[in-house]
């Protein structure tokens, strides 16, 4: 009874102290720049200014240049001075903010204001100026970010895992060696997350433009789902990035952001997030495929653990692909299944291939070229038992889901706007064979004839090496199930030769011309070892299983504490990083990038955010908040204006008062362009809307995801069903 009462009471209390947090403010923190007089503002004559000593009115500072996200923040100063002066707010490329000038009145020595910048700002200075008086002595500066919820956040999340235990307690089913393979997994998930249990982000390769791409989804979240277009990239002119480089999960760390968590936080809570999912996706596949659960759990260690799994996350920080890799085993079980198992299950092939075409098109393109060779290699199944109708509903299923990514991506490709720049040939950028036996710190040749190597992990490693040994000396075993032996070693068989497609000894020159060139989108043929990786790791699960059966907990600590040892060095060397950004600190919104933007787009030309206007159209009050703009407008002939947004197709104008829509295009330097017909007088708003016919597509995805829901649960309480008579009956 007392058990009963506290399954109620718990899960209600916790629920409690959430909401108190979230509503109190509790675990909220601010960034603090403590004082920057000596340490960030740059005083070219000295902190003090006197016109008895010859001193002139005038600015005192340069400094400090920060980037910040937008926001409200505060400033307290200590300032002594007989006349009023000021405090002066300046971005480098402009400043949306609702201030740009706090007074600081003549005898009051501290003060304290607080100004809002309604978008990111990249170089914020914050200048004292001598203006009035006889005297200026400046003493201290201090600034404070916005109060950022990442405590409560933390909270939130510690209490989800906790109740979710305490529910799998409570039910019976975590029984003590469930409870050894959890503690085992979780680990690794701990150890292969330690670059995240920071207040800062580590920079890798591409995290300019994936975190330029978090917070334009963000932005965009206040038009509501799905983002096509967000205002916050190339200095708020915007960008359609998430029409070509879909971010369905990403919208999950954007969503923290919206609901005021920091950056940091967001983007480290999402890598801690897929490295769990990667090791849950493992388990239930590598349970599946062998039917048994130390399988399972040695499985997710190796995954969670692999070496170009984590060079991915931090390494690389490769966000689209990491998402993908994380989906990767369940798209390895929905194949499986459909051309070998229960082909009824075709549903889990099309879930799960979806959810990659939405996460990364290169990672889906290499799912769908591994699909067609597991179709040819059992091509007889898939026409004797009419498998391939299963292969046709789970393609049609995931066509359905995607439709509302696909339909934009198909216009705006259309108009020209695409990532062509990015194709690369692959043969200079083969891996040498030695590199999948290198351990810790791996060489990457840039070209195969060229000894100039770059640093960074891109082999198998050891773990899965040995897996893939011990699978092949574990064939004919006595005892063993020859059906799992077969699938391990034909996982393993395909995991090599993947691996080996990704070096020098694959004919990627002849593959060039075959494909007419088209082969240049995969960029890197390392890519491919994405799959291999998780190939080897499911045939890993089988092998170490296998080559010690009676301690199976102990053959996973064992693969536990060989798998860290391999990848600790590259951990160590990412969490110690001196390339980061810090607590409280942004993006720069200013970028160079032209992929995925109109043709001709020279995104210099953002710098200059002033609104131009054309026939003597007047203009005031403008507000800019991401790809939203208001403004009072009046024009007595035909005029326009010129806003600071890229000229996308999907904006929407109105004139408030009347409701009356006008007309917007795009002009030559690719800026959007607001007709104002004469007789114009009120006020202007402007929002991206998109295309109507997205709107059915988004209808199409939803109806489809619903329909699909409501058959799983028809078939979980057929199933629920099913055990209940069982067990009555027995």
């Amino acid at each position: 009874m007392r058990m009963r009462k506290a399954e109620r009471f718990i899960p209600a209390a916790v629920l409690a102290l959430v909401l108190l947090c979230f509503v109190t403010g509790i675990g909220s923190r601010e960034k603090v720049w403590e004082d920057m007089t000596y340490t960030a503002l740059r005083f070219s004559q000295g902190t003090h200014r006197s016109l008895a000593d010859g001193d002139s009115y005038g600015e005192m500072n340069e400094g400090p240049g920060f980037v910040l996200p937008a926001g409200t923040y505060r400033v307290k100063w200590r300032v002594s001075s007989d006349g009023d002066n000021e405090l002066r707010l300046s971005g480098l490329y402009g400043l949306n903010c609702d201030t740009q000038v706090i007074t600081l009145p003549a005898g009051q020595e501290t003060g304290e204001a607080s100004f809002t910048l309604r978008e990111a700002t990249a170089g914020l200075e914050l200048t004292f100026a001598f203006c009035s008086g006889t005297v200026m002595d400046v003493e201290e500066l201090r600034l404070y970010s916005p109060a950022y919820r990442d405590g409560a956040f933390t909270f939130l999340f510690l209490a989800a895992l906790g109740l979710l235990l305490w529910k799998e307690i409570c039910s019976g089913r975590l029984t003590q060696p469930r409870r050894m393979r959890l503690c085992l997994v979780g680990l690794a998930v701990l150890i292969g997350s330690a670059p995240s249990f920071k207040d800062t982000v580590c920079l890798g390769h591409d995290s300019v433009f994936h975190l330029v791409r978090l917070m334009n989804l963000a932005d965009g979240l206040t038009d509501g789902l799905p983002v096509r277009l967000g205002g916050f990239s190339y200095n708020g002119f915007g960008a359609i990035t998430s029409v070509f480089y879909p971010d369905l999960f990403l919208t999950l760390p954007a969503l923290l952001i919206h609901l005021g968590s920091s950056m940091q936080f967001a983007v480290n809570a999402y890598c801690i997030a897929l490295n769990a999912l990667s090791a849950l996706t493992m388990y239930v596949c590598a349970k599946r495929l062998f039917e048994d659960e130390d399988a399972g759990a040695m499985a997710a260690v190796a995954y969670v653990l692999c070496v170009y799994r984590l060079s991915d996350v931090y390494t690389r920080f490769a966000v689209g692909e990491m998402t993908a890799m994380a989906l990767l085993p369940l798209f390895l079980l929905g194949l499986w299944e459909t051309l070998l198992g229960e082909k009824r299950r075709w549903p889990l092939l099309g879930l799960a291939a979806s959810a990659i075409a939405l996460s990364h098109v290169l990672s889906t393109v290499i799912c769908a070229a591994l699909a067609a060779v597991c179709c040819l290699l059992t091509l007889r199944r898939l026409f004797v038992e009419k498998r391939f109708i299963s292969v046709l509903k789970a393609l049609t299923l995931a066509a359905l889901l995607c439709a509302f990514w696909l339909v934009p991506f198909a216009h705006f490709a259309g108009r020209g706007i695409g990532g062509m720049s990015l194709f690369k040939d692959p043969a200079y950028f083969v891996l040498h064979p030695a590199q999948l036996l290198l351990q810790g710190e791996g060489e990457l040749a840039v070209d195969p004839a060229d000894p100039a190597l770059a640093t960074f992990s891109l082999e198998l490693g050891l773990p899965l090496l040995l897996g893939a040994a011990l699978t092949f000396g574990l064939q004919g075993k006595k005892g063993e199930d020859r059906r799992h032996s077969r699938l391990a070693l034909a996982l393993t068989l395909l995991g090599i030769a993947l691996a080996l497609c990704s070096t020098a000894l694959f004919p990627w020159p002849y593959m060039r011309k075959l494909t007419g060139g088209l082969s240049d989108a995969l960029q890197f043929p390392w890519r491919l070892l994405m799959p291999a990786s998780a190939l080897l790791c499911l045939c890993c699960g089988w092998a170490y299983r296998r080559f010690a059966p009676e301690h199976p907990e102990r053959m996973t600590a064992a693969l536990l504490a060989l798998c860290a040892l391999s990848v600790l060095p590259m951990l160590s060397r990412e969490t110690r990083s001196n390339r980061y950004i810090p607590f409280g600190e942004g993006i720069s919104p200013d970028l160079a990038y032209t992929e995925y933007t109109l043709p001709g787009t020279v995104p210099e030309e953002t710098r200059n955010a002033a609104l131009r206007t054309e026939g003597g159209a007047q203009v005031k009050d403008v507000q800019k908040q991401g790809s939203r703009i208001t403004a009072r407008v009046m024009a007595e002939q035909d005029a326009a204006l010129i806003l600071p947004l890229y000229g996308y197709d999907g904006y929407r104008a109105k004139l408030t008062e009347s409701r009356t829509a006008l007309s917007v295009s795009c002009t030559e330097d690719r800026r959007l362009r607001v007709a104002l017909p004469a007789g114009t007088d009120g006020t202007l708003c402007v929002w991206y809307a998109g295309l109507p016919a997205w709107r059915i597509a988004d209808a199409i995805s939803l109806v489809t995801l619903a329909a699909a829901a409501a058959l799983w649960l028809k078939q979980k309480k057929e199933k629920n069903k099913r055990k209940t008579d069982e067990n009555q009956a027995y």
